[in-house]
């Protein structure tokens, strides 16, 4: 790209030789005697300056005045003060007021065009948008399985799918949360055999300690306080198909046995009932508790662990595979984009960003943290600026408290809610941009202290 350079001298004669030498380089000049002219320039924001070159002794607009309304016009702007003199305090005050370089007006062309094309490097790779590369043979395996990545570790994980999946083999996924265990599942499921048959997806943590058997089970009439009538539970539901027992370590240990039983005679027993039913079922369970820990303290079966743990997948978290970031990042906003006239464009600098965070929350986190972003950007770029404020609340993992990473995501939440009340000017308007309930939006404004009047817009308070 051909960079621009606005230079701002009172001095007619050294405006034009050095617009003279910069357009000989290969620059684009723009030059101008006035600070407040400049200013104004910048604010209109129709042309893109990648360095602004603001000589510090100018008369009416000063230089440092100069610079700190550049900066207010355009945080991002790259500004090179100048000055025929050296002077320690021009210095110092030049960097304070927000100059990137204090530069002497003698300074070598060499030196100069050095500081310039180095600086001009850094425009480019923040005015960059993200650029997938050609879809290497890791991305395209990793679609196989209907998932999105190029790292080594997911491409492992799509080749294991694909030889486990054809077999009627109980599989175990383990990672963290967030990690995409669920998709894993339904890879394994839609690759099998068994694909034109029930997925059927259970959370055992989800589902009251009283009331698991019978929803895995089923029940029959008058078995319990509530059982009016007989029910099928999720296992026989899943007849002919697959059935996904997520948070398998939160199954209570007197069910544990149950299930083993289950998985060894292919039969569920409904509660109140003393006959079983034979049932065709593939199992897929997955879990990030520790259960080589519940094993040893005896709230978590071996004989069940073995029975499981027939075929093993693990899951790397997303910190442990950062390549995957830019990738899924661009994913979300194409997402975001879809079936809308204006798209939003990804910046390589804020892929990098991205990819420096810790991500706790694993994928679900990152997508969940680029619809903030995409929400939150007023402009055709996606702005970047929460990523910088997420950075100073959350540390790395190994020193990470969950206070930290709450207190981000409040941050992002409430900027959220504030920016859907203001544009759509209505609690049913938020829940609709953010597809989350009313009750919810609700729920959110109490916790941060938001007040809003239904018939007056000026009524949001932070």
């Amino acid at each position: 790209m051909k960079h621009t350079i606005l230079l701002i001298d009172d001095d007619k004669s050294f405006r034009d030789s050095m617009s003279l030498f910069l357009k000989s380089e290969g620059f684009n000049v723009r030059a101008l005697s006035s600070g407040d002219e400049a200013i104004a320039l910048v604010r209109q924001q129709i042309i893109l300056f990648s360095v602004v070159l603001v000589d510090y002794h100018m008369p009416e607009t000063s230089g440092l005045e100069t610079i700190r309304g550049l900066k207010d016009a355009d945080s991002k702007l790259q500004i090179f003060a100048f000055s025929g003199d050296d002077s320690v305090i021009a210095h110092n005050k030049s960097l304070e007021s927000g100059a990137a370089f204090f530069i002497d007006k003698t300074i070598s062309d060499a030196k100069l065009l050095g500081l310039l094309h180095r600086a001009c490097k850094e425009v480019e790779l923040k005015i960059k948008p993200i650029k997938i590369l050609s879809r290497c043979e890791n991305q395209k395996l990793i679609e196989t399985i209907g998932m999105v990545g190029v790292s080594e570790s997911m491409a492992g994980i799509a080749k294991i799918i694909h030889k486990i999946a054809p077999t009627d083999e109980t599989v175990l996924i383990r990672g963290e949360h967030g990690t995409g265990k669920e998709k894993i599942a339904k890879a394994i499921h839609n690759l099998s055999n068994r694909k034109n048959q029930p997925f059927i997806a259970v959370n055992c943590a989800a589902i009251a300690p009283n009331l698991i058997e019978s929803e895995l089970f089923g029940h029959e009439k008058g078995s319990y306080t509530g059982a009016i009538k007989d029910r099928k539970g999720y296992f026989e539901a899943a007849n002919g198909g697959t059935i996904f027992l997520d948070e398998i370590g939160e199954l209570p240990k007197h069910l544990q046995a149950t299930l083993l039983r289950v998985l060894q005679e292919k039969a569920v027993t409904p509660v109140g009932s003393n006959e079983s039913k034979k049932i065709d079922f593939r199992l897929v369970a997955a879990t990030n508790a520790p259960l080589e820990q519940l094993m040893n303290e005896k709230l978590f079966r071996e004989d069940l662990f073995f029975r499981l743990n027939v075929f093993a997948i693990n899951i790397k978290p997303l910190r442990d595979r950062i390549e995957d970031i830019p990738i899924l990042a661009q994913f979300f906003v194409d997402l975001l984009n879809k079936n809308k006239t204006e798209k939003k464009i990804l910046l390589e600098s804020t892929s990098e960003k991205l990819k420096k965070l810790s991500w706790t929350g694993n994928v679900r986190e990152l997508e969940s943290f680029i619809h903030v972003l995409y929400q939150l950007s007023e402009d055709q770029i996606i702005d970047d600026s929460p990523i910088d404020k997420k950075q100073k609340n959350c540390t790395k993992p190994n020193t990470n408290s969950l206070e930290t990473v709450e207190s981000a995501k409040m941050i992002d939440e409430k900027s959220l809610i504030l920016k859907s009340l203001s544009e759509s000017g209505s609690i049913s308007g938020v829940s609709r941009i953010l597809n989350i309930s009313r009750s919810t939006v609700r729920d959110k404004m109490k916790k941060y202290g938001i007040e809003f009047n239904q018939n007056d817009l000026e009524g949001v308070i932070i």
